[in-house]
């Protein structure tokens, strides 16, 4: 379960415990989808026989009875949804990963918004943020509380490398436009979150594709150039970088009794499903790293230029700035993915003039994401039946930190009203009680229309009670038959919904297989 509220293993508890000793200071629209209607039939009476011509008087034979007409066939009624509106041609509507076949991605763009939920080439997905740091002042700047839905244009490009058999080998997500700065002023630079536990930087290629390269050592004061420029540094040096396993001395806060010296442990594989069986679970994995990014004190002080509060070499312990954690329920095709990252931000090195607003902040978000289903392959016609189990946050209202919950899902596809009924019951807090939550609902919403290029895509609203909001959904991997029909393997959503008056949300995800 995910550090960032689902659980901490006993090693990531300590890990974290120490890094937070010190977290500051440097240290749709579109067309309703129809069916034209059949024409009713029926038979028509037969002409009644003449009777025949008597060669000695006889009564006449009676005529045949006329054959009552057949009842009308009822004519189909048209789907009442709405089908999302094509998107352009020139959209990407497939998955295309730029790190190679084995892995299966979300996408880094976004193509558009509906009800909430933002579409991408290869996945739907929203996120949410803490409140705690909006108030004024902050009443703790060490750690970030709350939740709150954002409808922004933030994007999580998940991506997950899997093995012949489809277990997760390793995952990595590409975050950008969420809101985070460390001066106040402009976005930090995109987080690229590799979880690798070896020294190193993380980078995008010019392709897209992580690229993972060496650190500049902490006497490169051409790199780390703070000492030199001030705020007029290069953020993105400070960015990504992966200090450890350590060749400089870490620079712990004042007064700390043990330093963290490790930053992650790499991915780990929690559960093993049973979907290769025939079932409907996912496998389970978790990564979690706590980060430095955006710690001047990356650079040795030296004449050169003085680092604030630091001499001598070294470099940034773990978790000076922050920690981030992803959880993947992988199928064959498709994924959920729960990411979380905390940050510092307006750091007082960053900022100008420094405003005394240094703090924490976080955002979560679900994503639905994999090898969807081309939407020139998705049927016309017939029907087909999903199931698995929806993961997701509740919050009471935003002050609050969300718990955590679970829930059955059935949905039914009717491929010619393009009608997508979504069944949510049993839904429970992942608590040891296992308490009930109000949250069980029943919508249906609109596929896009057979031979356009959302033809794998679903969109439409949502309402649970008080809570208001949308649903976007993908149908992932290839038409498959038999069971409840012909139909793609596999489906994913996400889904996000609020109370106005009360500021209560939910932010979920699924992915199911067809039965």
């Amino acid at each position: 379960m995910m550090l960032s509220r689902l659980s901490l293993n006993p090693i990531a508890a300590a890990l974290l415990a120490a890094s937070m000793l010190s977290a500051c200071g440097g240290g749709g629209g579109g067309s309703s989808g129809t069916t034209v209607p059949t024409s009713p039939t029926g038979d028509t009476p037969a002409t009644p026989t003449t009777p025949t011509t008597p060669t000695t008087p006889t009564t006449p034979t009676t005529p045949t009875t006329p054959t009552t007409p057949t009842t009308p066939t009822t004519p189909t009624t048209p789907s009442t949804v709405t089908s999302p509106a094509a998107l352009p041609a020139s959209a990407i509507v497939t998955m295309s990963c730029p790190d190679g076949a084995a892995v299966q991605c979300a996408g880094s763009s976004p193509l558009r918004v509906d009800n909430g939920v933002t579409l991408t080439s290869s996945g739907v997905q929203a996120y949410a943020r803490s409140t705690s740091d909006l108030r004024t002042p902050n009443p703790d700047t060490a750690t970030a509380k709350g939740f709150a839905p954002v409808s922004g244009i933030g994007v999580a490009d998940i991506r997950v490398t899997k093995d012949a058999s489809g277990v997760a080998t390793d995952s990595t997500m590409v975050l950008s436009n969420l809101g985070i700065s460390w001066d106040g002023k402009a976005e930090r630079p995109v987080i690229i979150e590799a979880f690798k536990p070896t020294l190193g930087r993380t980078a995008l290629a010019a392709s897209g594709a992580i690229a993972l390269g060496a650190l500049p050592d902490s006497s490169d004061l051409s790199f780390y150039d703070y000492a030199t420029k001030g705020t007029s540094a290069t953020q993105a040096n400070y960015a990504n970088n992966r200090y450890f396993p350590r060749a400089t001395p870490s620079r712990c806060p004042a007064g700390t009794a043990t330093c963290p010296s490790t930053e992650t442990a790499g991915l780990a594989v929690l559960s093993r499903g049973d979907w290769r069986t025939g079932g409907t679970t996912p496998d389970l994995t978790e990564s979690e790293r706590l980060h430095e990014d955006g710690d001047v004190h990356a650079g040795n002080s030296s004449s050169g230029g003085p680092l604030p509060d630091a001499t001598g070499a070294g470099i940034p312990y773990p978790g000076a700035k922050g920690y981030r954690t992803l959880n993947n329920w992988t199928l064959q095709y498709a994924n959920l993915g729960a990411w979380f990252t905390q940050d510092t931000v307006e750091i007082v090195e960053w900022t100008t003039p420094a405003p005394g607003n240094e703090h924490n902040q976080n955002r979560r978000g679900m994503v639905a994401f994999g090898d969807v289903t081309n939407p020139a392959a998705v049927p016309s016609a017939g029907t087909a039946v999903y199931s698995g189990t929806l993961h997701g946050w509740y919050g009471t209202n935003p002050a609050n930190e969300p718990a955590l919950i679970r829930a059955d899902v059935t949905v039914t596809v009717n491929f010619a009203t393009r009608e997508v009924a979504v069944d949510v019951a049993n839904s429970l807090l992942e608590d040891s009680a296992g308490t009930t939550v109000p949250l069980a609902f029943k919508a249906t919403v609109g596929a896009g229309a057979a031979g356009s290029n959302v033809a794998n895509y679903m969109t439409g609203p949502v309402t649970v009670g008080a809570l208001k909001g949308g649903l976007g959904g993908r149908f992932f991997g290839p038409v498959v038959q038999g069971g409840s029909g012909a139909g793609p393997a596999e489906i994913g959503f996400t889904f996000t919904v609020t109370d106005a008056a009360s500021g209560a949300s939910v932010l979920a995800g699924f992915v199911g297989r067809k039965q």
